[in-house]
């Protein structure tokens, strides 16, 4: 009985020792209290938090430089992340403006074509009122030809004159309801009555099939030279007077031939032009006596593909 009691009392203070730490951690408290109402009263800790504040600093330092160096990289990395953001949305806004200027570019582009349409519209002469400006939707690749977006129900009939800003362009020769297929000028199969603004020498101006014109049965005599230019006559209702039709680029006079070979320039850009006008010529009914009584050409004008052949 002795040895177990022993032990138990062994057992007993292994596990709980009685000490003073608990006053010690009371006299602690009260002695913070006091020093803490005393430095908050008086100036009497001053220079003590002064020398604890210097030898202190070096440490505080210390504990806060991982902290520091953290932020730092973590605002680097952070602000790059933010300026390629900030950048790729710059780009974007970027790519979004040229597409604006692109279509403004475009639209501008447009709007001066159109003005000069309807500059070459005021040359007129003995015209209606209204003339139908056409886009070219189409050109073909094996002859002098376009489409153009408007047809029958924008009132196009075949044989309407077509010019474009700088010249006469072609003529109608076929009719759709929302399209038209124009010959050009220049095609080996049309021809147009012309006449001289310098002498007011009349003759018919052939397409060659590529990209020029040749006077047609002019006499070696006839007063035609180079950079003489030609204007429509009026002759044959299709083409109205006065407008430009090319200029002379070469005459040559063969003495052994009855006629002048003379190449003529057009006028219209054939290969360019994104818009014409289409021409609605006075109406018989319209003209005077002198006009309904001028001289027939019309079978000059267009040689169709069938009457063309043998």
């Amino acid at each position: 009985m002795a040895r177990d009691s022993r032990r138990a009392v062994s057992i007993k203070e292994l596990f709980v020792r009685e000490t003073g730490a608990g006053y010690k951690l009371l006299a602690l408290i009260v002695a913070s209290c006091v020093l803490v109402v005393a430095d908050a009263r008086t100036r009497l800790l001053e220079t003590v938090s002064v020398a604890l504040d210097t030898v202190v600093a070096p440490l505080y330092a210390a504990a806060r430089f991982p902290h520091q160096v953290g932020s730092q990289v973590a605002e680097v990395f952070s602000s790059r992340s933010r300026l390629l953001r900030r950048n790729a949305e710059l780009e974007r806004d970027l790519l979004k403006m040229k597409g604006i200027v692109a279509r403004y570019e475009g639209i501008l582009d447009k709007n001066e074509r159109l003005q000069k349409l309807l500059d070459a519209s005021a040359q007129r002469t003995q015209l209606r009122s209204d003339m139908l400006i056409a886009d070219v939707v189409q050109a073909s690749t094996d002859r002098l030809e376009v489409v153009i977006d408007k047809g029958r129900m924008h009132g196009i009939e075949v044989g309407q004159a077509v010019i474009d800003s700088e010249g006469v362009f072609g003529q109608v020769v076929e009719s759709a309801a929302l399209t038209s297929r124009v010959l050009l000028i220049a095609d080996a199969r049309h021809s147009l009555p012309v006449r001289v603004l310098r002498n007011n020498v009349r003759t018919i101006a052939a397409g060659n099939g590529q990209d020029r014109l040749s006077l047609k049965h002019v006499a070696v005599t006839l007063d035609i030279v180079e950079g003489d230019q030609l204007v429509t006559s009026g002759l044959g209702d299709r083409f109205p007077p006065d407008f430009r039709v090319g200029e002379v680029e070469s005459v040559v006079r063969d003495q052994t031939q009855p006629f002048a070979d003379i190449i003529v320039l057009p006028f219209a850009e054939l290969d360019r032009s994104r818009q014409v006008l289409v021409v609605f010529a006075e109406r018989p009914e319209e003209a005077g006596p002198q006009q309904a009584a001028a001289e027939d050409l019309s079978a000059t004008n267009y040689e169709s593909p069938a009457e063309a052949a043998p």
